[in-house]
Parts: structure tokens; C-alpha cells; sequence
């Protein structure tokens, strides 16, 4: 028994119910149900958090002995073919100070860091030459778009409706062979901003071998963070555009291009659409730059839904990602081409952290960030934490309670 007055098999319980049930609440009532113990949803947050708060404290541990030069990975082999996924999800935060209760709502940012591993490709053909029929399908193209359309604009109101980032709707319907198939994931989550961020990515990189793997890639959606992040702490590695970012913003250059003209524009669309797949940028760069021309350039003042402005747009877009859109050898190489499994990995996250009663504060969440990680991680590293941690003091009014 430990100073808590729980065994570490217990505390390891407790930890699981209040870091995956949707609440507090919950985990009470599945440990009374599942574990046959009664403990109140209170404490189960104070232990919970408290756990978190020590595996966050052990990250940033890892993290100085990274920068030290003194982390070495923890398996002696390294993979072969790994990527890491980056993406920024939402939570919603209360004031920090005062009385109980909902003051100062207001959104935040959590950002997540997926690794993954995979399978050496046998051959070097493109597994996948032509692209998949669901991108080339008129009714699911234009879901996947009006839900990134929704999300891109109107991010608060999406995010609390449940809407993803980026729907993997598409992704998902593809057939195994057409996809790169991940074999062990960890994850990495934190409120901390961008610099403090790329360490613990580093870390957990280090800490996983991927350093020292053959084909090694960042994938991004080609906003203003990442890129920055991977040539500080990744350089000469991979920088993948994720290719669903790149789809929306060539469907919504297409359509606006020839408004009015349906079949015109999906004529559109499939070229460069196709173009792109097979990474055949200049072509692509080449089709964007006739549109703007044929359209000319916006004035100075112009609405968000002017064709020139969008497919003006669009060109830039593609020109500030052209090295990171060369899909075929992506394929080739056995990488993925999107973020779908970072967009899961937020969406497992939210499952926890996420509704519309849910609104925490800073250090509760950092902490609960932590546990829900641990637990979405598919190594050992949520048992082992319990197995070399220290016992601590007790938590909460009935400590001394519990400790006799």
C-alpha cells in the first residue's frame, strides 16, 4: 500500500476510469460497478489529476535529458519506415480564479503529436498509380469539402458540434492496399505552445528510434507551425502535405473557377486532381497559374468568395508546398500521404476532454492530457508508470483516512 492508501493496482484503476470515461462522474460509477470499490467522483479527479501531473513532470524530464544529449531510445532496433503526424485540436477553458462555476469561456488549443510506424515496402512501384475512386466521386468530394469548408471558417461553432478538422470519411473507405498501414502508435499531447511542443515531439522521435530510421516523414496540413517545427527539430526529413488538404483547395478552385459550370469544373478538378496524385507539381502549377490568369487578379478589396481571390489562393498554396507533394515516391517509399491517423488520434482525444459542459482549467487539462496519452499509446508505457512510481503522499480531506 502506498502513502494514497491505494495499492498501485488500484491507483492504476482509478487512473483509467478518470483519464478514459467521459467524466469524472462516470469513472466513479464504472469503479464501483467494474471494480467494486466506492470512491467519489471528486477524488477520482484529484487522483487523476495528480497522476497526470507526474507523467507530465516525467515528459519534461525526458525532454532535458534529450536536449542534454543524454536520452538514448528505448528499443535496441531501430524501425525501418516511420512518420509523425501533427495536427491542433480545441478545448474549451473557464477562468482560473474565484468561485466555482463557468466564468470566462473561451476556447484554447491542444496540440498532438501521432507516431507511427510501418511495414518496408517490398518493390519500389506505386502501389496505388491511379487515385482512389472515392476522390473522384462527386457526392463524397463535396461532403469532404462543405465539412472542411464549415470547420475552416466557423472553427469554434464546428469544433463544438463535433465537427472534425479534417474529415477522414474518404480515408477510411479506401481499401487497405491503397493506404500506408501504421503497426504501433504513440501519441503526445499538451496546452504548451509550439516551441515547448516540438521538444516533446523531438523526445518521444528519440525516445522511439525514429532518428535512426530509413524513410522518415512529417506530415502537415501546410499551415504556418509545422513546417518551422520539422526543419528545426527533423531536417532532411520528409515534409508530406497532407494530400485531403490539398483536394479541398483544388475542388474549391475548380468550382470557383467555372461557377455556373458544373461540368466544366469537375473537368477541372479531376485533372488536377489527378495531377497532383501523381505528383506531377509543375503541370499542376502550370493549370493553376492559366486560371488565375483567364480570371486576373483581384482588386485590392474583394470578397472571400471572389474566383479570383480563391483560385488566386489556391496557386500560393501549391507554390509554398510544392517540395512536400510528391505523392508517388511517397507511396513509393511506404509513407502515408494523409493525416488520418492524427485526425482519430484528436478524435479519441476529444472523447474525453471535448462537450458542451466540458470547460476546464489549465492545469486540470495538461494533466488529464497526460493520462488520456499514456492510454492511447500502444506500448507499455501506462502500466509502467505505475509500476516504477514512487508512492506519494495521499490526496484530498480523507487522506489520512484512507492511509490508516
Amino acid at each position: 500500500m502506498g502513502g494514497e492508501g491505494y495499492s498501485p493496482s488500484v491507483l492504476a484503476k482509478i487512473e483509467y476510469a478518470g483519464g478514459n470515461e467521459p467524466s469524472f462522474e462516470r469513472a466513479s460509477g464504472a469503479l464501483a460497478v467494474l471494480a467494486e470499490f466506492s470512491i467519489s467522483a471528486k477524488h477520482v479527479q484529484r487522483i487523476t489529476e495528480r497522476l497526470g501531473a507526474e507523467r507530465a513532470a516525467q515528459r519534461d524530464a525526458e525532454v532535458a535529458a534529450f536536449q542534454a544529449g543524454r536520452l538514448r531510445p528505448t528499443y535496441p532496433e531501430p524501425p525501418s519506415v516511420v512518420a509523425i503526424h501533427l495536427d491542433a485540436g480545441k478545448i474549451q477553458f473557464r477562468a482560473e480564479d474565484g468561485p466555482p462555476g463557468v466564468r470566462e469561456p473561451h476556447w484554447g488549443d491542444t496540440k498532438v503529436g501521432c507516431f507511427l510506424t510501418y511495414s518496408p515496402r517490398a518493390d519500389d512501384s506505386d502501389p496505388q498509380p491511379e487515385p482512389p475512386r472515392a476522390f473522384l466521386d462527386p457526392p463524397r468530394v463535396m461532403r469532404l469539402c462543405r465539412q472542411m469548408e464549415r470547420v475552416r471558417n466557423q472553427p469554434d461553432a464546428a469544433e463544438a458540434c463535433g465537427a472534425e478538422k479534417t474529415p477522414t470519411l474518404l480515408v477510411e473507405e479506401l481499401p487497405t492496399g491503397e493506404r500506408a498501414e501504421g503497426l504501433l502508435r504513440t501519441a503526445v499531447a499538451t496546452l504548451e505552445p509550439t516551441e515547448p511542443f516540438g521538444w516533446m515531439v523531438a523526445t518521444e522521435a528519440m525516445r522511439r528510434g525514429f532518428y535512426q530510421a530509413v524513410k522518415r516523414a512529417i506530415l502537415g496540413d501546410g499551415g504556418n507551425w509545422i513546417g518551422p517545427l520539422a526543419e528545426l527539430h527533423f531536417p532532411g526529413w520528409v515534409q508530406v502535405l497532407d494530400f485531403l488538404h490539398l483536394l479541398v483547395h483544388l475542388y474549391a478552385a475548380a468550382t470557383a473557377a467555372y461557377r455556373s459550370q458544373a461540368r466544366r469544373a469537375w473537368a477541372c478538378y479531376e485533372q488536377w486532381l489527378r495531377w497532383a496524385w501523381s505528383g506531377q507539381v509543375g503541370l499542376l502549377l502550370e493549370g493553376l497559374q492559366r486560371e488565375s490568369e483567364r480570371l486576373g487578379k483581384p482588386p485590392g478589396k474583394v470578397s472571400e468568395d471572389d474566383p479570383r481571390r480563391i483560385v488566386g489562393l489556391t496557386l500560393e498554396y501549391v507554390k509554398n508546398n510544392a517540395e512536400r507533394m510528391d505523392y508517388a515516391r511517397y507511396r513509393r517509399d511506404g509513407l502515408p500521404i494523409t493525416r488520418a491517423p492524427v485526425e482519430s488520434l484528436i478524435k479519441q482525444f476529444n472523447q474525453r476532454v471535448k462537450g458542451s459542459e466540458k470547460f476546464w482549467i489549465r492545469r486540470g487539462a495538461e494533466a488529464i492530457l497526460q493520462v488520456r496519452a499514456a492510454h492511447l499509446s500502444e506500448d507499455d508505457r501506462a502500466e509502467r508508470f505505475h509500476e516504477h512510481r514512487p508512492r506519494g503522499p495521499a490526496v484530498g480531506r480523507n487522506r489520512r483516512k484512507l492511509a490508516a
